[in-house]
């Protein structure tokens, strides 16, 4: 993505704090308008998941929010999985340039054991629709632009870009005025040309399973060879779906999900390193699963859905849309962050915590630089409504106060860093309360999966042991960072370590000048002599 397009981002995203500044005001909010920049029912309205407040405009018959709604789920669909896809990419390319091939498959194979075996055990079963739907539900959340027609042997997937693709495709020209291009009822979303310089993610050469025995295969393409194909082979007896990998980053790459498994070629298997099994594959032989209607909709964005059913007065459909956003909002994302946290603890193992910390650095260079450019002359009004959009877009469940200086997020759990630290107490997405989601939750530092604790004290463990690796990109990708770059950090986040299960704070200044020193005194930085004030 261009810097333009990254500033035209921001830019939609701040006017989300035009539209929740429209929420009315109660008359001790007025009292109080002079210092504060929200009211408590629009900072309320921020924090409220989007899926909760369309089945609020259902219940009550009324169209007049939708359109806001509709512009918000474009603008979290991929404000956490773009920059997770762009994260991999790049600890995956670290690894290379600090090992070799076989280190890097060794990281990748132990890691996606790990981050991706509870998302493919939940293909266990399904029939023939349910499969396909929740395969087309992850491809929806990732950004990808596909269309699904269904014959008698399949049902298959065109994707023209695929997500991952998107990385490997340079910039295109539209991308410098507007942040996604509809045609249609199919938006295409930015690509970022990241396999060339400066990004320069690695290209795998040598042939392996991973790259399905092909050479010269984007690193990141390796991760859905696994999730796909391998994983589900070894786990389930056959593929998610069979990939067909593009040959150049223009081309088009399909997704076949076979009726009958028995009929997946052989091929399919061997170029993975594996066998096909001789019985036991699911079958389901149906002249049409599907009506052509139902496949053109598979393909289409849950915000055009809402748009369409709204503009027939399909109530009910809308209803059925709600019940489904919070699964795909995080359906996508979660296993790469759990892959993430899985890819430091590698790298803190084998390679040891310095070069854990080396990797966040390239990861701070690649995924927030754009992002700290374009938030730059963000004011704190503007800055607060992103950031509540980003944190939702996390699966995180959270309330937001305004005092005169600060915002203060608190939440349980907030962030996806905090639901990695959390017991395993919320497996699945859960309603509890009139507005509130809790998304599932992941144990990552218990067993099995027992991700790193940082062991020595440095700036990224606000100078304490016992830190979990995934929460130390928190100081270095918001605090450190930016800092460098912009004189003060984005926020401060308060972990609850103590208490894995207890509530996270976040602290937002209005104005950089009212930083106190010690932020920047725990993450090893000193405070710039002045500063100017932000209105």
């Amino acid at each position: 993505m261009t810097d333009l397009s990254r500033r035209e981002f921001v830019g939609s995203l701040a006017a989300i704090g035009a539209a929740a500044a429209a929420v009315p005001a109660s008359a001790s909010a007025r009292d109080a308008a002079s210092r504060r920049l929200y009211t408590p029912e629009q900072l309320e309205l921020m924090a409220t998941p989007l899926s909760i407040r369309l089945e609020r405009a259902v219940a009550a018959r009324d169209p007049a929010p939708l359109a806001e709604i509709r512009a918000q789920m474009d603008l979290e669909t991929l404000a956490i999985y773009d920059a997770y896809m762009q994260w991999v990419a790049t600890l995956q390319t670290f690894i290379l340039a600090r090992t070799d091939d076989d280190r890097h498959d060794e990281a990748l194979r132990q890691m996606s054991e790990h981050s991706f075996r509870d998302d493919v055990l939940g293909y266990r079963g399904l029939p023939l629709r349910a499969h396909v739907e929740r395969l087309a539900e992850r491809l929806r959340a990732s950004g990808s632009t596909f269309r699904v027609e269904e014959d008698a042997e399949r049902v298959r997937f065109s994707l023209g870009p695929w997500a991952p693709v998107r990385q490997w495709l340079p910039a295109t020209a539209w991308q410098a005025t507007q942040p996604r291009l509809r045609d249609g009822n199919r938006y295409f979303y930015p690509t970022h040309g990241a396999y060339a310089a400066p990004t320069s993610h690695a290209i795998l050469g040598r042939p392996r399973p991973t790259t399905q025995s092909r050479a010269g295969v984007p690193c990141f393409l390796a991760t859905e060879v696994l999730f796909l194909e391998i994983l589900p082979i070894e786990l389930l007896g056959y593929p998610i779906a069979v990939v067909s990998l593009p040959e150049r980053p223009d081309a088009t790459a399909y997704l076949d999900v076979y009726k009958d498994a028995s009929r997946i070629p052989e091929q399919a298997y061997a170029r993975v390193g594996l066998s096909k099994p001789r019985r036991g594959l699911p079958a389901e032989i149906a002249a049409q699963a599907f009506t052509a209607e139902e496949l053109e909709r598979l393909g289409t964005p849950l915000s055009i859905q809402v748009e369409q059913a709204a503009a027939q007065g399909d109530w009910d459909r809308l209803r059925r849309i709600t019940q489904r956003m919070d699964h795909e909002l995080v359906g996508a994302k979660d296993p790469l962050g759990l892959l993430i946290a899985g890819l430091l603890t590698w790298i803190a193992r084998n390679l040891g915590e310095d070069a854990a910390e080396a990797s966040l650095v390239r990861t701070a260079e690649v995924v927030m630089a754009p992002y700290v450019g374009a938030v730059r002359a963000l004011n704190a009004k503007d800055a607060i409504a992103m950031w509540a959009m980003v944190w939702r877009s996390h699966g995180s469940t959270f309330s937001i106060e305004e005092t005169d200086q600060t915002f203060v997020l608190r939440g349980r759990p907030l962030g996806a860093c905090h639901r990695m630290w959390s017991s395993r107490y919320a497996p699945t997405v859960e309603r509890i309360s009139g507005s509130r989601i809790r998304y599932p939750t992941f144990g990552a530092y218990q067993s099995p999966m027992c991700c790193h604790l940082m062991r020595e004290p440095r700036g990224i463990t606000w100078g304490k042991t016992d830190y979990p690796i995934y929460s130390t990109h928190c100081h270095m990708l918001h605090e450190i960072y930016p800092i460098d770059q912009l004189g003060h950090p984005l926020w401060v986040e308060y972990h609850p370590l103590d208490d894995p299960d207890g509530e996270t704070v976040h602290v937002h200044y209005k104005n950089p000048a009212d930083w106190p020193a010690e932020a920047y005194e725990r993450v090893g930085r000193r405070k710039p002599v002045s500063q100017h004030r932000r209105a």
